[in-house]
């Protein structure tokens, strides 16, 4: 993948990080020229306090994208552009005060509104202490104009945060069961991929499929193939914790995540669900078992690779029999076994093994 398509499905993915990596490239631009002429001018502490933001702000931006913590850098740019923004307060005097209320913004759209709000208090606090004011009604406009404007902001960004969480659920949950749909699958699937490779953190991915319900729709109408897709998800998620991850991809057809879980972890976890499952009815008394096909996340991996072989798994837990747990094979090198799924099992959603 090129560096354009790269940086575009990051960035697509994560708004956090898109929003750092931004930050970065307006905060190198915008400042670099102040920090050069503050040199030149020898306001030598001005100009180390410029060179020093834009070195901690560059650092946390390839941070983020090393890593994928785009939150801690998000946090991180706040507290420490906050802290230099009041030092240049006391270095510059009112003339280190037009910062203030760039900085206030830009608080609010990287850091959580508790910590913005914090930081934006502490900007008010050193512009009244620390700049020489010509005047008591010249300090009181700094002061109710920063205030206004962290108030506008702080309501801004709770309405934008409400606003994303309820885009957020309508494009990544099933409306059926309300668990994460396919779109809810890609962004976690990206997430664990980055912690694999930035923190080598294990991870597994099952693809679960009802046997034959397609014959419980055909029987007992699709009212009750609702409700056992219900009951499903429902027992499903009674084992799981809280970190784990159900997705449904359409009728009968889930993948689940296990972050943080090897081989042999996700064997007794899936093995437990299978039992859950067909322990007793899930609706109706109508009773049912799953197959289930399982990949544990490898370093050559991309998601579909990844989702693939959890598919091709499947296939052999149906072949064996259904009701049962089936593990990819690693036979052969990393190029061979990606070119046998593409290959020998396409991707079948919507629809899949009966």
């Amino acid at each position: 993948m090129n560096l354009p398509a790269l940086l575009k499905n990051r960035i697509g993915t994560d708004v956090r990080l898109a929003m750092v990596l931004l930050f970065a490239a307006i905060a190198i631009v915008g400042i670099t020229p102040f920090a050069i002429a503050r040199a030149l001018q020898g306001e030598w502490l001005a100009a180390v306090l410029d060179t020093v933001v834009l070195a901690v702000i560059a650092g946390n931006a390839a941070y983020a994208w090393r890593t994928g913590n785009s939150a801690l850098a998000g946090k991180l740019n706040a507290v420490v552009v906050s802290l230099a923004c009041a030092a240049l307060a006391g270095a510059l005097g009112p003339a280190g005060l037009f910062w203030t209320y760039t900085i206030i913004l830009a608080n609010y759209m990287l850091a959580p509104r508790s910590l913005a709000t914090v930081c934006g208090g502490v900007l008010l606090a050193a512009g009244l202490l620390l700049a020489p004011f010509p005047s008591t009604l010249a300090m009181a406009a700094f002061g109710v104009s920063a205030l206004l404007v962290m108030l506008y902001a702080f309501i801004f960004a709770s309405l934008t945060e409400v606003q994303r969480k309820l885009l957020e659920g309508l494009a990544t949950r099933d409306p059926l069961t309300g668990v994460a749909n396919r779109r809810g699958m890609e962004i976690d699937l990206a997430e664990a991929l980055r912690g694999h490779l930035g923190r080598g953190e294990p991870a597994t991915l099952a693809v679960l499929d009802l046997d034959h319900f397609k014959a419980v729709n055909d029987t007992h109408g699709h009212d009750t193939g609702d409700r056992v897709i219900l009951g499903f998800v429902e027992r499903v998620q009674s084992v799981l914790r809280k970190r784990d991850r159900l997705y449904r991809l359409g009728g009968e057809e889930f993948v689940l995540l296990l972050p943080g879980t090897d081989h042999s972890g996700a064997r007794a976890a899936l093995e437990k669900i299978r039992d859950e499952v067909q322990a007793a009815p899930l609706a109706d008394n109508v009773r049912v078992t799953t197959s289930i096909g399982a990949a544990v996340l490898e370093a050559e991996d991309d998601w579909p690779c990844w989702l693939a072989r959890a598919d091709a798994a499947l296939y052999r837990a149906k072949a064996a029999g259904r009701d049962c747990v089936s593990f990819d094979s690693t036979l052969g090198g990393p190029g061979e076994r990606r070119l046998r799924l593409v290959q020998g099992h396409p991707l079948p959603w919507p629809g899949g093994p009966a």
